[in-house]
Parts: structure tokens; sequence; C-alpha cells
């Protein structure tokens, strides 16, 4: 699982690239969110925060009154650094039992939106940080424009949080939003297609080279078999799609120059695609989308690329502990 920062300091944008990875798939963790689970009435974070900032702060129906909160802690260091201290370790926890379970499913690409990543986080902790930005005099208009405030006001929101410029060089992506909502999606894309081939290259556990896809001619556009193709596409395997016929699977079984690593039949093609794996040596791992999958069977999570999980059975896997993808850690099967 490649598990990702993506931040931006305020009216840079960060909400609208978080839609849209979400949009194309990744697994989204909100901190915003999280921050808010946390301070729900009756739990032991807002009743710290009324200890240590008063019981204004809480609104009428016992819920926490964020304005008044926030003009308590905006522009005192001290008093934003004891709430931080209340709020984050709570975060900290529910975002880390998030991150297991997404492993837990498969999921390969898990983005994690934290506004304060710098500010509150070691960035270090994430495989790759993605940082939103724009300019101060945009992010200004912006507040002005889209919340009513007065300049003063935005001003005060702005130097509450660490200047973008130190945050870059600790980034591995920075996507600009100076410019309209088309050009923010087309660079937003790039950064996105380059975690997702990440995230592919990750989820495979060892160097791979060649993927074979079996279908009849009837299937040859089957929806599964794409996906997978593109997944591992993404990662850099080299992936050939091929007939049921006896020959055809022989030929590709039989290439010297390029065995396959994994051979992925849909279930009609399952019986041709045994017999000529058995004949060739039992190259690689075998493999095929069932009807009806074994609990322990082998996994292919396809989540990010629009299909839901796929089980994929593997004959004689019966007793075997399920493996996180379709590549083992070994070597491959003979």
């Amino acid at each position: 699982m490649l598990n990702v920062a993506l931040t931006g300091n305020i009216a840079a944008g960060k909400s609208t690239v978080v839609d849209l990875f979400r949009r194309w798939g990744a697994t989204i963790i909100d901190a915003d969110e999280l921050a808010r689970e946390a301070q729900a009435p009756g739990g032991e974070v807002l009743a710290s925060i009324a200890r240590r900032f008063g019981a204004d702060v809480l609104a009428a129906d016992g819920s926490l009154d964020r304005a008044a909160l926030r003009g308590k802690v905006m522009g005192d260091q001290a008093a934003l650094d004891a709430l931080n201290a209340i709020v984050h370790p709570a975060v900290r926890r529910r975002r880390d039992e998030l991150a297991r379970e997404a492993a837990e499913r498969g999921d390969v690409l898990v983005v994690n939106d934290i506004p304060l990543l710098f500010e509150a986080l070691d960035p270090a902790q994430f495989d790759a940080v993605v940082l939103v930005d724009a300019s101060v005099t945009l992010r200004r208009t912006r507040l002005r424009a889209m919340r009513g405030l007065s300049s003063d006001e935005a001003d005060r929101m702005i130097a509450a949080q660490m200047p973008a410029e130190r945050k870059r060089a600790q980034s591995h992506f920075t996507i600009e939003n100076e410019r309209s909502l088309k050009t923010l999606e087309r660079r937003a894309r790039k950064v996105f297609e380059e975690l997702r081939r990440r995230a592919a290259a990750a989820a495979l556990g060892r160097p791979a080279r060649t993927l074979l896809l079996v279908a009849p001619p009837s299937d040859a556009k089957h929806p599964a078999l794409s996906a997978i193709g593109a997944r591992y596409g993404d990662a850099g395997l080299a992936v050939h799609r091929v007939a049921d016929s006896r020959s055809a699977l022989e030929k590709a079984l039989q290439r010297p120059d390029e065995p396959p690593d994994a051979i992925v039949a849909v279930h009609p093609a399952a019986p041709a695609a045994e017999q000529a794996w058995t004949r060739a040596g039992r190259p690689g791992v075998l493999a095929y989308l069932s009807d009806d999958p074994d609990p322990v069977a082998v996994r292919l999570d396809l989540r990010p690329w629009g299909y839901e999980r796929l089980r994929l059975m593997e004959p004689g896997a019966a007793g075997l502990a399920p493996r996180p993808d379709l590549f083992p850690s070994a070597n491959p099967l003979g």
C-alpha cells in the first residue's frame, strides 16, 4: 500500500484536489473529519477542550462552538499548541486505524488529507507528500471572495500557517493552482497517475516482468482483464493477451525470452489455460477469475481503477494462507 499525505495552506485548493483524487479512486482519510469525530459531544477530547478553554466554547446543545474556540486560539501560539496537544493524538490514532483497515482490505493507494501536515506531523512517515499551492496574493483574494473575510482577517489566517515555501523542499510533488480549474485538474491528474504507478509497483512485492491474460475471443475485452492489465502495466510489466486455443497458449507459455511470471484466465478459459500451463512445465503462477471464489483465494484489489475487489482462485491453493497480491515475495511458482 502506498501511504500518501496531501496538504496545502488555506485557500490553496487542496480540497478540490482531494475531491479529484477521491473521484479517481484513491482511498481518502480526511484529518478534519477525524478531528470532528474526536470532538463529538460525550467524548474525552471535547471535555478536555472545555476544561482548558472554558465552557463558553460549547454550544447550547453541548457540541463544540468552533467559532468561539477559533477566537481563543487565533494569534495565540500557546493556546493553539495546547489545542493541538489535545486533538492531534486522537486524530493520529484513528488515522492509523483507518490506514491499517485499508491495508487489510488490500487498498493500494491511500491519500491522507492533512491541512497541518508540516506543522503537526513528521512528513517522513508517509511514502509521498503532495503539496497544493498558490500565491499569498491569490489566496488572500479567495478568502475575501469566498468567505467574506476582511484583508486583515485573511492575513491573520494565512500567517497562522507555515509559509508554503518551507514546505516545498519537503514535498515530493507540488501542484500549482494559479490558473483555471481545468488547469488544476490536468496538473492533479499528472500527479495522480504517478502515484498510481508507484502504488502498483509497490503492490507487486517483488520485481516481475510478464503477465499473460487469457480469454476466449468473445471475452477479449473483458473489463476485469482490462483493469488487471492496466494495473500491472502501470507497474512496468509486459502484459500480453492471448486466446484460449491450444496453439496460442503454447506459443505464449513457451517463449524462452519472456516466460510469464503469472497467468490470469477468465473462468471459461480456465480448463484450456491449466492444460497448457501443465504441458509447459507450470511456469509462473496460474490464477483464474472464479464465479465462486474460495475463502483463501489469491486476492487482487482493483478499487483504484474503478472495479470492486476481485478474488482469484489458484489451482491447488486450498489450505494456503491468502497472498496480498498476485505475485508472491519469493520466486514464481514452478
